[in-house]
C-alpha cells in the first residue's frame, strides 16, 4: 500500500504537454511527474522530476498507476496482499454466532475496529450497516411473527386480516427511526475512525478521474491549468442515457409480463373487469401453460415453481446485461470526479434492478389489485432470491476458485517439493505463493452487496402489508448473508484497497426514498389491493348476493381515496417530525468536535502571542 501511495503521487504528462504551462506549474509546485513518449514498440516513461506533492489531485494529469495498468499493460493488478493471520482472525470472529461485547466487537457481527484497520472504512461501513440493520430487524420480525400466528389461529387470510395493516404502520415508523438511528451511528463510527471531517467534497470531489476528458484551461477558481468539459454536453448525455434506460425498462416490463402470464397470474377470469374488453396484458398461449393439467399447472406442488425459477433467472440475465450498458453509458457521460461517476452508475443500476425486482409486485398490487397473487409472487421471489444469493455469490465462485487452485497447484508440485522446511510460510508473512493466490481471486465490488440488501429492505418495507413475515425471515437471511459475504471477501476475492469514507454514500439516500414510498404503498394495499379496509370500515361496502362478493358502495370511492392520501400524508408528517426532532449527529460527537476546535483556536492564539 505504501508503494501504491507513492506511485499515486507521481503524475504523467503527454509529450506535447512537456513545454506547456501545465509542466511549468508542476515544476513550480514541486509535483513529481513523468514525461510520456510513444513508440511503435509500446510506451516508455522518462524524465522523473520534482518531488512528491502535498496535493496531487490539483494536477489534472494521469497517475503512473493508471498508465502502467490501463494504457501500457505492464501491470496486471495493483492490490494489497492478504496477511493470513489478521485475515483469519477477522473471519473467525465474524463466523461466531454471538460476539463478545467490547472494544472492536459487535453483537451478531464482525469486529468493526479490526475490520476497519485491515480492509478500510469503505468495507467496514458496509458490514457495520448490515449488522446494524439485522439487530434493528428484530422489532418488525417479532411483530410479523405475532401477526402471522394470530392470523392462522383465527383462520383469517392475508386479504381479510384486520391486524395486518397495523404491521404496515409499524414498518414505516420503524424504518424512519432506523434511518435516523443509522445516521447517528454512522457519524459516531466516522468520528472514531477519523473520517468524520472528510466530507464528500474533501474526499472524493477533488479526486479527478484519470479517464476524464476535456480541454485544458486556466481554472477561474485556482488560476491553475485544468481540464474542462462543458456542462451542457454532459447534461445532453445524461438525457440520452435516461432515454436509453427507459427503452430498456420498457423491454424488461414486456418480458416480465410474459413471465407473469406463464405463472398464471394474468387471465380473463375476472368477468367484472374484462367482460367488455380484453385484458391488455393477457397472452392466451403463454398463460394456457399454467392452466389446470398444463405443463406448468399453477396448482402443482412442483411444476408451479419452474416459472418462478425462470422468472428469477430472467431478472438476473437482464440485470447482468444492463450492468454492462450502465457502465458504458456512465463512461460516455465523461464525469469529472469519482463521486459523480459512482453516483451516476449506482443510480442507473439501482433503477434498473429495482424495477426488475418490484415491477411484477407493483403490477399485481395496483393493476390486478389481487393481494393473494401479490403475496404468492412476493413469497416465491423473496425466498428463491435469498437462496440464489448464497449460491451464486459464494458457493459457485468458491468451488471454481478451489478447482482452479488445485489445477494450478498440480503444475507446481515438483517445485514445491524442493522447498526447505525453513522456507515454509508463516501465518503472518507474505510469500510469492500469496501473490499467486491474490492473482487468482476476483475483484471485490461491494456495490452488488449493497444493492441486494437495499432491494431486500424494499421487500420488507414496501410490501409489509402483503408479507408481514418477511422481516422475520430477513433476520436469519441477513445473519447468514453477513457471514457468506465475509467468507466471500476472504476466500474468493483478492484484498480490496483501503478507501477512506465517512458514510455509506448514496445508498443512504436510496434507503430513505424507499422508506418514504412505503408510506404510500402500504396505504394503497390497505384500501384498494386487499379487503383489509372492509374489516375496519364495513359501512363502506355492501354484499352482492348474485356474485357473492363484497363491493364498495356507490359514492364511497371518493372517501376511500381521500382517506388513503390523508393517512399517507399523516405518516409522512410523522416521519418528517422524527427526522427534524432527532439530530443526525450525536451530542457527544458534537461536543468532541467543538472541544477539538476550541483547543486548536487556543493553541493558535498562544502561538501568536508567544
Amino acid at each position: 500500500m505504501l508503494t501504491w501511495s507513492i506511485l499515486e503521487h507521481i503524475r504523467v504528462v503527454e509529450q506535447g504537454q512537456a513545454l506547456n504551462k501545465l509542466a511549468v506549474k508542476l515544476d513550480e509546485l514541486g509535483i513529481a511527474y513523468l514525461h510520456r513518449r510513444h513508440y511503435k514498440e509500446g510506451l516508455a516513461l522518462a524524465s522523473l522530476r520534482g518531488s512528491a506533492a502535498d496535493d496531487p489531485d490539483k494536477s489534472e494529469t494521469e497517475t503512473i498507476c493508471h498508465v502502467l495498468q490501463h494504457r501500457a499493460g505492464l501491470v496486471d493488478l495493483i492490490t494489497p496482499v492478504h496477511i493470513p493471520k489478521l485475515r483469519d482472525e477477522i473471519l473467525s470472529s465474524t463466523l461466531k454466532i454471538w460476539a463478545k461485547v467490547g472494544k472492536g466487537a459487535n453483537h451478531m457481527g464482525p469486529p468493526l475496529t479490526q475490520l476497519r484497520n485491515y480492509y478500510g472504512e469503505e468495507v467496514a461501513f458496509y458490514f457495520a450497516w448490515l449488522s446494524f440493520l439485522t439487530r434493528w430487524l428484530f422489532v418488525p420480525a417479532i411483530s410479523g411473527l405475532v401477526i402471522n400466528i394470530a392470523r392462522r389461529y383465527r383462520g383469517d387470510t392475508i386479504d381479510t386480516c384486520d391486524l395486518t395493516p397495523l404491521h404496515g404502520i409499524l414498518m414505516f415508523l420503524w424504518a424512519t427511526c432506523f434511518a435516523k438511528a443509522w445516521e447517528r451511528y454512522e457519524c459516531t463510527l466516522a468520528y472514531e475512525w477519523g473520517t468524520f471531517s472528510m466530507s464528500g467534497y474533501m474526499h472524493k470531489h477533488r479526486n479527478v478521474r484519470p479517464e476524464f476528458r476535456g480541454e485544458m484551461r486556466i481554472s477561474p477558481v485556482t488560476g491553475m491549468m485544468e481540464k474542462h468539459y462543458p456542462l451542457f454536453r454532459r447534461r445532453m448525455k445524461l438525457a440520452a442515457s435516461m432515454l436509453i434506460t427507459s427503452v430498456l425498462l420498457a423491454c424488461a416490463f414486456f418480458l416480465i409480463i410474459l413471465s407473469l402470464n406463464l405463472q398464471g397470474y394474468i387471465d380473463n377470469k375476472d368477468v367484472d373487469r374484462w367482460i367488455e374488453h380484453e385484458h391488455p396484458f393477457h397472452y392466451p398461449f403463454i398463460s394456457g401453460l399454467a392452466e389446470d393439467g398444463a405443463l406448468f399447472d399453477s396448482r402443482s406442488d412442483y411444476m408451479s415453481f419452474v416459472p418462478v425459477i425462470l422468472h428469477v433467472v430472467l431478472v438476473q440475465v437482464m440485470n447482468a446485461g444492463y450492468r454492462h450498458v450502465a457502465e458504458k453509458l456512465t463512461d460516455w457521460e465523461n464525469h469529472e470526479t469519482e463521486i459523480t461517476y459512482e453516483n451516476s452508475l449506482i443510480f442507473k443500476r439501482f433503477l434498473f434492478e429495482a424495477f426488475d425486482a418490484y415491477v411484477a409486485l407493483f403490477y399485481l398490487a395496483f393493476f390486478e389489485r389481487d393481494v393473494v397473487k401479490l403475496r404468492g409472487e412476493l413469497v416465491s421471489v423473496f425466498n428463491i432470491d435469498m437462496f440464489r444469493r448464497m449460491a451464486l455469490e459464494f458457493i459457485v465462485p468458491m468451488v471454481m476458485r478451489t478447482f482452479s487452485e488445485k489445477k494450478d497447484g498440480a503444475k507446481d508440485d515438483d517445485a514445491a517439493k524442493k522447498k526447505k522446511d525453513d522456507d515454509a510460510p508463516q501465518s503472518d508473512t507474505i510469500h510469492a505463493s500469496s501473490l499467486q493466490t491474490e492473482m487468482g481471486g476476483e475483484e471485490y465490488e461491494e456495490f452488488d452487496d449493497y444493492l441486494e440488501m437495499v432491494i431486500s429492505f424494499g421487500y420488507i418495507t414496501l410490501f409489509a402489508s402483503a408479507y408481514p413475515l418477511a422481516a422475520f425471515i430477513s433476520v436469519f437471511a441477513n445473519f447468514v448473508e453477513m457471514r457468506t459475504d465475509m467468507l466471500k471477501l476472504t476466500k474468493v476475492h483478492y484484498r480490496p484497497r483501503s478507501i477512506p469514507t465517512d458514510s455509506i454514500g448514496m445508498w443512504k439516500f436510496l434507503l430513505k426514498a424507499i422508506i418514504w414510498l412505503s408510506a404510500l404503498t402500504n396505504c394503497v394495499f390497505f384500501a384498494f389491493t386487499s379487503k383489509q379496509l372492509m374489516q375496519w370500515a364495513p359501512e363502506f361496502y355492501y354484499h352482492d348476493e348474485e356474485a357473492d362478493i363484497h363491493r364498495l358502495s356507490p359514492g364511497k370511492g371518493k372517501y376511500v381515496v381521500l382517506f388513503v392520501f390523508f393517512m399517507e400524508r399523516v405518516f409522512m408528517l410523522i416521519g418528517f417530525l422524527i427526522d427534524i426532532a432527532v439530530p443526525g449527529v450525536p451530542e457527544e460527537v458534537v461536543n468532541k468536535i467543538e472541544r477539538h476546535n476550541f483547543l486548536q483556536r487556543e493553541g493558535a492564539r498562544a502561538a501568536r502571542h508567544s
